[in-house]
C-alpha cells in the first residue's frame, strides 16, 4: 500500500482493511479494561493496545488504590484530601463522584478476583502523602500487576471483545464533529476501525520526559490523536513528578513507592539530616510537588543526592511488605535495611489531556476518554497519591454506562483526515527532547527557558517524511505533547500544584484559578 496516498489526506481508503465495531477501546491498562468488561455483552468491543500490559502505567502501579474503607474514615474525608491536594484547581463534582463511588469501584476488583492484602476483619491499609487517614489498599508492592493480570484474564474470556494487540492508533476518525473510529497500523498494514463509540484510554505523557517512572510506550499517543481530530485537550502543563525514584546502573527509572514513606521511611540529605519537616508540617508525606521540590533543592544546595531511609523498618518487614521493591533494589546492591537509597523526582502521572464530562464525553460527539488520557478536572493542579488507580476504575465504569444509555448511531463511512505529512518531522532526536523537557519544564521551571525551548521547537524546518510509519507519528505526537506542555506552562504565570515557576513563585487566584484550554489551530487558553 502506498503510505503516502493515505497520509496526504486523499478520501476514500480503497486499499486498507477496514472493520467494524459497535466500541473500539484504545488502551489496555486498567481503564480500558474495565471499559471493556463493564459493556454490556451484546455490544461487539474491540481493545486495541500498543503494548502488552507489562508496558501500561497500571502495570508499574506498585502503591494501591485509595478507598475510603477505613473504620475511621469517610468518602466526605477522601473528598477534603483530594480538594486540599488539588490546589484549588478540582472539579467538586468529579471528586464527589471518586469518592464516593469508591466502595463501588472495589467491589467491581473484587468481583474480577483481584485481590487486597488484609489484616484481620478488614483490608491491611497504608498511608500515601496527603492523606489524612490509611486508606490505600494493596497488593504487597505491585498492586497494579496484580490488577491488571486478573482483569486481563477476564477480558480474554469475553466472547464479545477482541483483543488486538500491538496496533498503534495514528488517528481518530471524525467528520462534522463526530467520532467515527480510528486509523490504526497493525501487522505491518493500516487498518479502519470503524465505530459507533470510540474510547481513548491509553494512557499520559509523562514517559516523553527523559527522567520518567513510565514505559517510553506511556507517549500520549491517543491523547495527540483525539487533538489532532479537534477534541480539547486541558491542563497540560500539570505533570506530577513523583519524589522518589531510583536510578540504576543502566540508566533506567525504578519507582520506589510511596507506601515506604507511608510505613516509615525517611528522607535525609547529604549530611544525613532529615530535611522535610522544615519544609512541611507533614513532612515525608506531604504532598508530592512539595516533597519533589523539596529534594530538588537539598540537592542543589549541597550538589549531592538525597537518600531514603527505611533501615529501622527491618529486613523482615521489607522484604515481605515490599517484595518486588526489595528484591529489584538487591539486584543492584542496595539492602533496604542497611543502605541509604539515592533518590531523585521523575516524572510519573500527566494530569492534563482529553477534556471530559462525569461521564467521559469529550467534546466530539461519540468519543470519550477516560483514566489517564482524560481530564476530568478530578485531580486539579495536582494529583493525591493512589487516587488514579481508582480513577480509572471509577471513571472506566462511567464511560461503559454513558455508552450504554446513548442510542447508537449506525457508523457512516466518512472521508477520512489524516495527519498533514508536511507536519511530520525528520531526523528529530525524542530522547534529547526528552532531556530538554526535564530541564525546561521539570519540577522546578521559568518563564525563558520554556519559551526557548518551545521557540526552538517551533522554529524545526518541516522535511520530507520517513519511511518507517510509527516514527512518523510518535515523533510527531511527541513533539506535538511537549509544545502544549511547554505552551500551557508559559501561560499559567503563577505556581499551584505540580506546575512551580520561579519566575512567579506564588499561587493567584485572582487571575489563574482557571483552566488551560488548548484546541487544534488556535493557542492555548485559560477558561
Amino acid at each position: 500500500m502506498d503510505m503516502k496516498y493515505i497520509l496526504s489526506g486523499d478520501n476514500g481508503f480503497d486499499d486498507g482493511e477496514q472493520t467494524v465495531y459497535d466500541v473500539v477501546v484504545v488502551g489496555a491498562g486498567v481503564a480500558g479494561m474495565t471499559v471493556a468488561l463493564e459493556l454490556n455483552e451484546r455490544f461487539r468491543v474491540a481493545l486495541l493496545s500498543k503494548t502488552g500490559i507489562n508496558e501500561a502505567s497500571t502495570y508499574k502501579a506498585q502503591g494501591g488504590m485509595a478507598v475510603a474503607v477505613g473504620t475511621d474514615d469517610s468518602a466526605e474525608r477522601h473528598i477534603v484530601d483530594t480538594l486540599k491536594v488539588g490546589q484549588g484547581l478540582c472539579c467538586q463534582e468529579a471528586v464527589t463522584c471518586l469518592a464516593e463511588e469508591g466502595l463501588d469501584a472495589l467491589e467491581f476488583l473484587l468481583r474480577q478476583g483481584v485481590e487486597f492484602n488484609r489484616r484481620n476483619e478488614g483490608f491491611d491499609l497504608t498511608r500515601e502523602a496527603g492523606h489524612s487517614r490509611y486508606r490505600v489498599a494493596h497488593y504487597y508492592d505491585y498492586t497494579g500487576r496484580h490488577i491488571a493480570e486478573r482483569l486481563e484474564e477476564k477480558v480474554a474470556a469475553r466472547k464479545n471483545v477482541q483483543w488486538i494487540k500491538n496496533c498503534f492508533v495514528l488517528e481518530v476518525l471524525t467528520n462534522d464533529e463526530r467520532c467515527y473510529g480510528c486509523l490504526a497500523f497493525y501487522s505491518g498494514r493500516l487498518v479502519v476501525f470503524w465505530a459507533k463509540a470510540l474510547v481513548i484510554a491509553s494512557g499520559g505523557y509523562a514517559g516523553i520526559f527523559a527522567d520518567s517512572t513510565n514505559s517510553i510506550a506511556a507517549s500520549g499517543d491517543g491523547i495527540a490523536a483525539a487533538y489532532r481530530a479537534g477534541a480539547v485537550l486541558a491542563d497540560m502543563e500539570f505533570v506530577q513528578f513523583h519524589p522518589t525514584s531510583f536510578l540504576t546502573p543502566g540508566g533506567g527509572v525504578f519507582l520506589l513507592t510511596e507506601a515506604l514513606r507511608g510505613e516509615g521511611a525517611v528522607l535525609r540529605n547529604a549530611a544525613g539530616d532529615r530535611f522535610m519537616t522544615s519544609y512541611h508540617a507533614d513532612g515525608e508525606l506531604a504532598p508530592r510537588d512539595e516533597v519533589s521540590r523539596a529534594i530538588t533543592k537539598e540537592t542543589k544546595l549541597s550538589d549531592a543526592p538525597v537518600f531514603l531511609d527505611a533501615r529501622h523498618l527491618g529486613k523482615d518487614y521489607l522484604a515481605k511488605r515490599f517484595r518486588q521493591v526489595y528484591t529489584s533494589l538487591a539486584g543492584y546492591g542496595y539492602f533496604l535495611e542497611k543502605d541509604l537509597v539515592p533518590v531523585r523526582p521523575a516524572a510519573h502521572y500527566s494530569i492534563g489531556g482529553i477534556k471530559t464530562d462525569l461521564w467521559g464525553r469529550s467534546s466530539l460527539d461519540a468519543l470519550y476518554a477516560c483514566g489517564e488520557a482524560s481530564a476530568t478536572g478530578v485531580h486539579g493542579a495536582n494529583r493525591l497519591a493512589s487516587n488514579s488507580l481508582l480513577e480509572a476504575v471509577v471513571f472506566g465504569r462511567r464511560v461503559a454506562l454513558a455508552i450504554a444509555s446513548q442510542p447508537m448511531h449506525e457508523v457512516v463511512f466518512q472521508s477520512l483526515k489524516f495527519l498533514d505529512r508536511r507536519a511530520l518531522r525528520r531526523g528529530l532526536d525524542i530522547q534529547n527532547l526528552g532531556v530538554s523537557l526535564n530541564q525546561a519544564a521539570g519540577v522546578i521551571r521559568n518563564g525563558a527557558a520554556m519559551n526557548k525551548l518551545l521557540s526552538s521547537l517551533r522554529q524545526i524546518p518541516n522535511t520530507e517524511c520517513e519511511a518507517d510509519l510509527l516514527k512518523q507519528y510518535s515523533t510527531a505526537n511527541t513533539f506535538q505533547l511537549a509544545e502544549l506542555i511547554l505552551a500551557a506552562g508559559i501561560a499559567r504565570k503563577e505556581s499551584r500544584g505540580t506546575h512551580f515557576r520561579s519566575d512567579y513563585p506564588e499561587k493567584d487566584d485572582n487571575c489563574f484559578r482557571r483552566h488551560t484550554i488548548a484546541r487544534w489551530g488556535k493557542e492555548v487558553s485559560m477558561e
